[in-house]
C-alpha cells in the first residue's frame, strides 16, 4: 500500500480550531434562541452513509480482494440545532464526524475521517417535504493507516462544498434527507485536487 506522506503543520491545525470554534458559536448561538424562543428552536441527531468520490487509496488483502478508500463515504454522524424563521423556512446548523475506512483485519487498517459543519436554510414544501441549500465547512480531514499501512498519513487542507438536499418527514420528529455535496480535497503542499463529493441518505431525529 502507498499514499502521499506529508507532515502536520500549523496552519492545518489552526484551520481546525477555528472551525470548532465556529461551530461552538454556532450552536451557542442557537441555544440563546431557544432560551429566547422555545418554540422555534429544536436540538438535532442523524446518521447518514455516504458514496462517491475519487479513490484516495486501494487496499490489498492477504486474501487476493483489496478495497478502495473514497473520498466521498462513508458514515456520518452529526448533532446541531435547528431554527425556524416562520411557518415555512428554516436555519440548520450541524457539527459530525465523517469516515470511511477498510474492512477490519488483524494486521492493519487505513481510515479517512473529517470534521463537517454543515450550514443550511430550509424551505418547507409541504407538511412532509423540505428542501435545502447550504455549505459544508470540512476541516481535520486525514488519510492515516496502522499496523502494516502505518507509513500512511496524508492530511488535507480545510475545504469547502455546497449541499443541495431533499428531506421527506415522517412525523415532526423524525425525517430522512437524500442529499448531494460538491466539494474537493486539496493534500497539504500539493497543488493536486481531489474530488469528495458524494451522494447521501441521512436520518434526522428532532426534539
Amino acid at each position: 500500500m502507498s499514499a502521499a506522506v506529508t507532515s502536520e503543520s500549523k496552519k492545518g491545525t489552526y484551520s481546525m480550531k477555528k472551525l470548532l470554534a465556529a461551530a461552538a458559536l454556532t450552536l451557542g448561538a442557537a441555544m440563546s434562541a431557544h432560551a429566547a424562543d422555545a418554540n422555534g428552536f429544536r436540538f438535532l441527531v442523524g446518521a447518514g452513509l455516504t458514496f462517491g468520490g475519487d479513490t484516495l487509496i486501494t487496499v490489498p488483502f492477504t486474501d487476493g480482494s483489496h478495497e478502495d478508500i473514497k473520498a466521498g463515504g462513508l458514515v456520518h454522524l452529526y448533532g446541531g440545532g435547528e431554527f425556524r424563521l416562520g411557518d415555512q423556512v428554516a436555519l440548520q446548523a450541524t457539527i459530525g464526524y465523517h469516515v470511511n475506512d477498510t474492512s477490519a483485519a488483524s494486521n492493519g487498517s487505513v481510515r479517512f475521517t473529517r470534521i463537517p459543519v454543515d450550514l443550511l436554510a430550509m424551505y418547507q414544501l409541504n407538511d412532509t417535504v423540505r428542501l435545502g441549500v447550504g455549505a459544508q465547512f470540512v476541516s481535520g480531514a486525514e488519510l492515516k493507516g496502522s499496523g502494516v499501512a502505518s507509513n500512511i498519513n496524508a492530511k488535507f487542507d480545510s475545504t469547502t462544498g455546497v449541499i443541495l438536499e431533499g428531506e421527506y418527514l415522517f412525523s415532526p420528529k423524525a425525517g430522512v434527507k437524500l442529499r448531494y455535496v460538491a466539494e474537493k480535497f486539496k493534500p497539504q503542499n500539493s497543488s493536486t485536487k481531489i474530488d469528495g463529493s458524494q451522494l447521501g441518505l441521512m436520518a434526522s431525529y428532532y426534539f
